[in-house]
């Protein structure tokens, strides 16, 4: 399959070697890395990989260009983006989210522990389907809505997970008892997580886990709720990153 790749940041390198680990024909396009080089209109698949911002101009930039094959938006994006960006320009596009952290970006592309499918419309989504069977991994197939959602929930429940053992260190210093002792003993219910028992006084921060939060925070409100347990994260990892400082 003729694979593109726009924008080659963290995500679009991941998702190049994965093409190429996928024995996929693979072209990278990134004006700003790669000034050279050129869209390529006769593929099948276009990969959007920038930062959020700049999707909708990169959309615009492969319309323009009489781009073939799918637009695929990879990128974080607000909760409707997707279905929004399809009706205002009328072409199909999918939405794939990345899980993978900036650090371990090509270990976790090649072993994901699931494959999120946004579809615009059962052919498109059978064939990224297809596209990512060799991997052998659990795929789901759904709405662009769900995955979009899906990506904020799973980046909102790890900063949740990390000022929850943030919480349980500061009592546990007040109480001069050892926070790694209490996370040890705690996390052996197989129930409970040891995500986040290795920051202990550590604010969450980087390029994701912050902005998914705000963007969880603002989708909450637009629909008229009250995110009480997010914006009670949010303030107080802000504190605690404030303190640290």
């Amino acid at each position: 399959m003729k694979v593109q790749i726009m924008g080659y940041g963290v995500v679009g390198k991941a998702q190049e070697f994965l093409m190429r680990h996928l024995e996929h024909e693979v072209t990278v396009y990134d004006p700003y890395i790669f000034p050279e080089r050129k869209l390529k209109r006769d593929v099948d698949v276009t990969f959007i990989c920038t930062p959020e911002g700049h999707v909708e101009e990169a959309l615009q930039t492969l319309i323009k260009n009489n781009v073939e094959g799918l637009y695929v938006i990879k990128s974080t994006v607000p909760v409707g983006t997707t279905k929004i960006l399809s009706e205002k320009y009328n072409v199909h596009i999918c939405h794939n989210p990345e899980f993978i952290r900036e650090k371990h970006a090509f270990d976790d592309v090649i072993n994901p522990d699931r494959i999120v499918i946004g579809q615009c419309c059962d052919a498109h989504g059978q064939l990224l389907f297809d596209l990512y069977s060799p991997l052998k991994k659990p795929i789901f197939v759904t709405t662009s809505t769900v995955s979009e959602l899906t990506k904020l929930v799973s980046n909102a429940y790890l900063s949740t997970l990390i000022t929850f053992w943030n919480e349980i260190a500061e009592l546990s210093q007040a109480l001069n008892v050892s926070v790694s002792e209490v996370a040890n003993i705690t996390c052996a219910d197989r129930r409970i997580s040891k995500y986040g028992t290795s920051f202990f006084g550590k604010p969450f921060g980087g390029s994701c886990l912050p902005k998914d939060l705000n963007h969880m925070i603002d989708t909450f409100k637009r629909y008229g709720l009250n995110p009480i347990l997010f914006e009670a994260v949010r303030r107080y990892n802000d504190a605690l990153r404030r303190k640290v400082e």
